[in-house]
């Protein structure tokens, strides 16, 4: 694997991509695009295996899909601002579902978790300000 895979991978990691699917984006991002068999071939998983993380990288926007002479060529979607805004909107929808969780809290729980409510509140005003 190159330096840029290897480089790709770790972002790719960094955001929550498991092994396999980090390994399939970063093969795709350096290719003109690839079959199933290809990548199964490259990065030594299973064709099934490669399938169902091709599925789930396709589900979640990251990979696309185009037929061409009867098989089924794979690219990776390379609009990183997207993912990156993906990512931003992830997050911040999980923390606010914390502060609801904890907003429902009775009083005597609710003021001990009063300085998390706070920095919850700064971090979902610095990913809404980025996103």
């Amino acid at each position: 694997m190159s330096n840029i895979s290897r480089k790709l991978k770790r972002i790719l990691k960094q955001w929550g991509f498991g092994e396999i699917e980090a390994e399939i984006f970063a093969h795709l991002s350096t290719s003109d695009g690839l079959t199933a068999k290809e990548i199964s071939d490259k990065i030594g998983y299973a064709y099934s295996t490669t399938i169902n993380s091709l599925n789930n990288l396709i589900r979640m926007g990251y990979v696309e899909r185009n037929k061409k002479e009867r098989k089924f060529i794979y690219f990776a979607n390379l609009d990183f601002v997207k993912i990156i805004g993906r990512e931003i909107s992830k997050t911040s929808n999980l923390l606010k579902e914390l502060k609801n969780e904890i907003c429902k809290l009775e009083d005597k729980y609710k003021s001990k978790l009063k300085e998390l409510i706070l920095k919850i509140e700064h971090a979902i005003k610095y990913l809404e300000a980025r996103g």
